[in-house]
């Protein structure tokens, strides 16, 4: 009798986890058009490669001006000079080829150093 009732729970369980799964789906097939089982296999598939137009569109937000003078160091009223310099202490500093260096904070650190140049130059 134990058997039974385990069986039963056991197949009532299934049957509410069977429910949950078909609502699901359901409700993602409304809302995308797509069944998940379809979506994730586009999903799975190769990256396509974006038109060069927008790609430049898709690329990660510049840094915002402040931030990159941070980096750097530096209040917004440097110059071009004081700039350059910075950079170059701290890219001695940071750089991945020296010992100590930091690949993550040389990468932060050219992209503050371009981003103030851009502004710099304009």
């Amino acid at each position: 009798m134990a058997k039974s009732k385990r069986k039963n729970k056991v197949a009532s369980s299934l049957g509410v986890i069977l429910d949950v799964v078909t609502a699901v789906d359901t409700t993602f097939e409304r809302l995308t058009g797509k069944s998940i089982s379809s979506w994730l296999k586009e999903f799975q598939q190769q990256p396509r490669q974006l038109p060069p137009g927008e790609q430049a569109a898709h690329q990660q937000p510049a840094m915002p001006l402040a931030d990159a003078y941070a980096i750097l160091g530096l209040p917004q009223t440097a110059s071009i000079e004081e700039v350059k310099r910075n950079y170059g202490r701290l890219s001695f500093i940071f750089h991945p080829d020296r010992e100590g260096g930091y690949n993550e904070a040389m990468q932060k650190l050219n992209e503050a150093y371009e981003r103030v140049m851009r502004e710099k130059k304009k």
